[in-house]
């Protein structure tokens, strides 16, 4: 194997031979890239290193002749110099080049990945002065750093030897060294420390004498408290252990430790180089000092030097947060650095840590940062050491500057938490109340603080069943008074009251009126109304309580957290700002849906809704495809905020936002749903005794009852729909009424009697000149004389129906007209064009994503459909939606496709 030698002169050799590679010049050339092997050296970079400031006016050419040598000299050994991108490559491993392996064995020995054998193989490649017979500027500047780098590299061998209690064997090498480094002190003490523990005591205090000469004469200064300590320990024979201060400072942690199994694996990673630093963050009560904690004692033997750990009290109310000059000191002490060694002012402090924990393989654990200015003058300046943050802000700054891993902690999973409970209070006791102890978790909202705190009560009360515990926290008012444990620091309530009074004035606001939103997750838009402020400024104090993760963001511009932050915030929400914020919050909810229905029902004129407050931000929905994602994505929120108005008085607002959120789960064919949701919406038109409210309540309970099969129920609420209409004197909404009374006779086969409705509701519709009423309603009529036989008849009405669909654009109507057609086709054995219209409502059902429509529109297609294979598959994707939406038809299409 070739070696290019750059640690004394400029030479190459290949199996015991030195090759020749010419004067000089050629030599300082191969240095130039030697040193970058494998990377592009431009140029003028070789010609700077070769000549210095004074290069040929044409380095370029001048270079040629060298590399011409150099490539015939080095080929055949394996080497090559490639011409690339304006400069020139050595294709060479970097393990050719001495001075290149030496400084990476280095960079590998400070992070604790390079064994005692490997660094002292690379010290032993250094054969005399690097590069020698070379004066460039930069040949004397890489010489420079080669030789910081070899002293680097004895100290850190001289450390590790130390440690293995091999130090001894040091003794000649650490004595060679001194001459070129008379004025280093670590040096000199691994020297004295070797010569003693190798029985050289007068060799050991001859050495002391003579550094203590050349510091005189030369700095002024006498040795430092560290090496006279150990010169006073070698006269009085004392025996000569470790040189440095060994801190052992974890606390003791819970042997209780369950899960985050993919977080202690992220941080095993750090043993094995790359990130050195890891951001723990998460909201109070998470288990951030429990993880570091309980990580830091398993990999406690890999830090040989110690371990270091510092509470920076950044969110203790009983005491201000730690002054980093304070942190920085305690620090200094535990290393054993006397007090009259520690210098004045921050900066100088940071240095001397720096300097002092250099080469060194520390664990540094720093708990409870407040923020980044805390923290970073505790970062050692490369790596050797570990150091894990916790703080319940994201510390993103850490992450940006220093590339530190960044790890957000979330609630425990079911099982996890089942593992926490069964670790604490038994397994058996938990198998004993499966139940029980699942809703436990769930109650505790699976943070492991408040399942630490019931897991303590049980294990105190071991004869008390666990489902009392759970019953005990059923009420949301008063669920944080049954997680005190009167200790500040396990109290669930008290830790997260230091997270909210941490923050600014603005940011508390906005999280007090967080805890009026119900949940689970609340949009940038949304909040903005809650805040009745601007979006930049309700934007910015999001991400600031995201910072401080007292809010976590599982998508764009969403947010939300977990109930006990929910909770603990709607106790601490001040009663003035809090009925006009829940109004703000409703409302954006209401015209938001409004503005959706708009879209998916274009031309809906049952009512109208007064212009949003001024304060109110809605969200921008353009097209059926926005309507129908925002609906998805807010219907969780929507139940519950339509519980929220109901119990807040705002009845008006509640069956108004329940008639919209209703139209959205029939258009999903959720109709079970839809009628839970409409019957809230009736309980507050009820209360609010308004008979257009009433009217309208009652009229889409009908529709749903009947929907879900139970005709009585929505023939008696059609009839209660059709008095609080008449009482209205709207003889727009009556149309409307009699409509879902041909519907609902429709419904229980009563096909004359729904013809009748829809007749009557036809001719209000055209005295009131509602274009849109007459064309649901021939929509209807077509179907209902279809069914009824009057083929001839439906089909008129049917294309009657399809014109004012074209006219007014509405997809959705012609869906249904379309369906209708093919239906009359089919009826006259007419199956191609039946499976045209067919397929015309599919596709227009598909874009305007009502699902039942689009079920039913592709169970007729493969009835018709001539291809077999295309029948069966639509039949099929019909069979799908049906039993997603627990249709009562699946069970028949199943069957039939069973047995085909």
């Amino acid at each position: 194997m070739a070696e290019i030698r750059l640690l004394g002169a400029v030479e190459v050799w290949a199996d015991g031979v030195e090759l020749d590679i010419g004067s000089a010049k050629p030599r300082m050339v191969l240095a130039a890239l030697a040193v970058a092997a494998g990377d592009v050296v431009p140029t003028a970079v070789i010609a700077d290193r070769v000549w210095g400031g004074r290069p040929p006016k044409q380095p370029a050419a001048t270079l040629y002749p060298y590399v011409s040598l150099l490539r015939n000299a080095l080929r055949p050994v394996g080497i090559e110099i490639v011409r690339r991108g304006g400069g020139y490559v050595l294709e060479a491993d970097d393990e050719v080049v001495d001075s290149v392996r030496l400084l990476r064995v280095l960079a590998e020995a400070r992070a604790g990945r390079a064994r005692i054998d490997e660094l002292g193989e690379a010290l032993a490649l250094w054969r005399g002065v690097p590069l020698a017979g070379m004066d460039s500027c930069w040949s004397t500047a890489y010489r420079a750093e080669l030789s910081s780098a070899r002293l680097s590299a004895w100290l850190l061998l001289a450390e590790q030897a130390d440690h293995a209690g091999q130090l001894s064997g040091l003794a000649d090498g650490l004595a060679g060294l001194v001459g070129d480094f008379p004025l280093s002190e670590p040096l000199s003490g691994y020297l004295i420390r070797s010569l003693t523990q190798a029985g050289r005591r007068a060799e050991a205090l001859q050495q002391y004498v003579e550094l203590r000469e050349r510091l005189v004469a030369e700095l002024g200064e006498e040795p430092g408290d560290e090496l006279q300590e150990l010169h006073l320990s070698v006269l009085r024979r004392d025996p000569i252990g470790r040189a440095q201060e060994v801190p052992r400072q974890l606390p003791s942690t819970t042997r209780h430790f369950v899960g985050r199994a993919v977080q202690l694996e992220a941080l095993d990673r750090l043993l094995a180089g790359g990130d050195w630093v890891c951001a723990i963050a998460g909201t109070a009560g998470i288990g951030k000092t429990t993880l570091a904690l309980h990580w830091a004692h398993r990999v406690v033997a890999r830090f040989p030097d110690g371990q270091l750990f510092v509470d920076l009290h950044g969110f203790d109310p009983s005491c201000t947060p730690t002054d980093p000059a304070d942190a920085v000191r305690a620090c200094l002490d535990a290393l054993g650095i006397h007090p009259t060694r520690v210098p004045e002012g921050l900066e100088a402090q940071t240095a001397l840590f720096r300097s002092i924990v250099a080469g060194r393989r520390l664990l540094i654990v720093l708990d409870n940062a407040r923020n980044v200015e805390q923290v970073r003058p505790l970062i050692p300046a490369a790596p050797g050491c570990v150091v894990v943050v916790t703080s319940r802000n994201l510390l993103t700054g850490l992450v940006a500057e220093l590339g530190a891993h960044a790890m957000t902690l979330d609630l425990l999973s079911p099982a996890e938490a089942k593992a926490l409970l069964s670790d604490r209070i038994g397994l058996g006791r938990v198998d004993a109340e499966p139940v029980a102890a699942a809703t436990l978790a769930e109650r505790c909202h699976f943070l492991p603080l408040a399942l630490s705190v019931c897991a303590a009560e049980a294990a105190h009360a071991p004869d008390r069943p666990l489902a009392s515990l759970a019953d005990h926290l059923t009420d949301d008012s008063n669920r944080l008074d049954r997680l005190d444990t009167a200790d500040p620091m396990t109290s669930v309530r008290t830790v997260l009251s230091w997270s909210y009074a941490a923050q600014d004035p603005a940011e508390r606001r906005l999280f007090r009126l967080l805890g009026l939103h119900p949940g689970p997750e609340i949009s940038l838009a949304a909040a903005v109304s809650l805040a009745g402020a601007t979006p930049t400024e309700t934007a910015q104090q999001l991400r600031r309580l995201c910072q401080a993760t007292l809010l976590n963001s599982p998508a764009h511009d969403r947010y939300a957290h977990h109930d006990l932050l929910r909770a603990y915030a709607a106790e601490v929400v001040v009663a003035g700002e809090s009925h006009a914020a829940r109004r703000r919050l409703v409302d954006h909810y209401l015209h938001t849906a409004y503005r959706a229905v708009g879209q998916l029902n274009p031309g809906r004129d049952e009512y109208t809704l007064g212009a949003p407050g001024p304060d109110v931000e809605l969200e921008d929905i353009k097209d059926v495809e926005q309507a129908l994602a925002w609906f998805a994505a807010e219907l969780a929120v929507l139940v519950r905020v339509i519980d929220l108005a109901a119990s807040a008085g705002l009845w008006a607002r509640c069956w108004q936002l329940a008639d919209l959120t209703a139209t959205y789960l029939g258009r999903q064919g959720r109709w079970r749903d839809a009628l839970a949701i409409i019957r809230v919406g009736l309980s507050s038109a009820q209360l609010l005794n308004d008979p257009t409210a009433l009217g309208l309540a009652h009229r889409g309970v009908a529709y749903c009852s009947a929907r879900t099969g139970d005709y009585v129920e929505g023939r008696h609420h059609l009839r209660r729909a059709l008095e609080q209409t008449r009482a209205t004197g709207c003889r727009l909404r009556l149309a409307y009424v009699l409509g879902i009374g041909g519907f609902v006779a429709a419904r229980g086969d009563r096909y004359a009697l729904a013809l009748g409705y829809a007749e009557n509701a036809l001719a209000l519709f055209v005295a009131q000149g509602s274009r849109r009423g007459q064309l649901r309603t021939l929509e209807t009529i077509s179907w209902y004389l279809a069914r009824l036989g009057r083929l001839d008849d439906a089909t008129t009405y049917a294309r009657a129906a399809l014109r004012f669909a074209d006219e007014l654009g509405d997809g959705k109507s012609a869906a249904g007209v379309h369906a209708t057609l093919g239906y009359l086709s089919q009826r006259d054995r007419r199956h191609d064009e039946a499976a045209r219209a067919y397929q015309h409502a599919v596709q227009l059902s598909r874009r305007h994503g009502d699902r039942p429509y689009l079920a039913n529109a592709l169970q007729s297609l493969g009835e018709v459909h001539a291809d077999l294979g295309a029948a069966r598959a639509a039949k099929a994707e019909a069979l799908r939606i049906f039993e997603e939406l627990d249709h009562p038809q699946a069970e028949s299409l199943r069957a039939e496709l069973d047995s085909s």
